[in-house]
């Protein structure tokens, strides 16, 4: 079992960005912009990679759980403005 769970870490990151994409398609107005905000975290989150991977390429060794720490938080922020969204409209 356990390591059924392991194998599906990489559909984690992928079923985010089906996620992200089919919010920003099909939410309009204040909607769209508050689905777009984690797509601003990821821009700062690969500018400061590619910084530091410039100064030193062993500094972010275990950047694959910097990947899965983000899409979970990001994927949490979607489900509340999902939620949001339906209480509201």
């Amino acid at each position: 079992m356990e390591y059924f769970l392991v194998q599906l870490l990489p559909a984690v990151p992928i079923g985010y960005g089906v996620l992200q994409v089919m919010a920003l398609r099909r939410w309009h107005g204040r909607f769209r912009l508050a689905a777009a905000v984690p797509l601003l975290g990821w821009a700062a989150w690969l500018a400061n990679l590619i910084r530091d991977l410039s100064i030193d390429p062993t500094s972010h060794n275990l950047f694959p759980f910097e990947i899965l720490i983000g899409v979970v938080a990001a994927l949490v922020y979607l489900a509340l403005l999902a939620i949001f969204r339906r209480l509201l409209l």
